[in-house]
């Protein structure tokens, strides 16, 4: 073999090399090798929430009700738009207490396109009510793992991945916290959809 062509070898070689080990660094940093997506995850700014063992710290609104502090936030209104469109706002303002799981409006922007507007009435307001637990104050510190039936009657999964630096509701982290003189507000980063069997 004469050294042009024991080059264009080695070459090839360090090329194939230098490709695999690039595969490699991608797929090992997302499942199944493609992009992570990300979902609203707590971010710096977003994190004044979480105490540095993941717990979550709940600001003190005690002079309002659930529904005040959910119309009052600032980067939450579909919800709360929603809240009061389908009618379930007028089953908050008793001594309950409640918790309400309230999405980021970013996190309507995940939804595939139409999610929300295709929805009938009826699914609408389960919809709104599957983010909403009546009888219950839940302390997401404390519930690791189990199921909680919501005011839609479907029940949500609570989990606390080791790895995370907050607890979980069916897959959305919780980022803010809110408590109120009839219950609690998690602001949460997706959307809870409901499951699609029917009662």
């Amino acid at each position: 073999m004469d050294n042009n062509t024991r080059m264009w070898v080695w070459g090839a070689v360090v090329v194939l090399v230098l490709v695999f080990g690039a595969w490699w660094y991608y797929s090992s940093r997302s499942p199944s090798g493609m992009q992570a997506v990300d979902y609203g995850a707590p971010s710096a700014s977003s994190t004044d929430a979480l105490g540095s063992t993941g717990t979550v710290t709940a600001e003190d609104r005690s002079t309002s009700n659930v529904g005040s502090v959910v119309a009052s936030l600032g980067g939450e209104s579909r919800f709360a738009s929603l809240l009061v469109s389908t009618g379930v706002s007028a089953s908050l303002t008793g001594k309950g207490p409640y918790t309400i799981f309230v999405p980021t409006d970013a996190s309507f922007g995940l939804l595939p396109a139409g999610t929300i507007n295709n929805l009938s009435v009826a699914q609408l307001k389960r919809l709104v009510q599957y983010h909403i637990v009546s009888g219950k104050m839940i302390d997401v510190n404390a519930q690791v793992a189990g199921t909680v039936q919501a005011l839609s009657k479907d029940m949500l999964n609570f989990t606390k991945n080791v790895n995370d630096v907050s607890a979980r509701v069916n897959s959305s982290a919780i980022v803010r916290a809110y408590r109120t003189n009839n219950g609690i507000v998690y602001v949460i980063n997706q959307v809870l959809l409901p499951p699609t069997t029917t009662h």
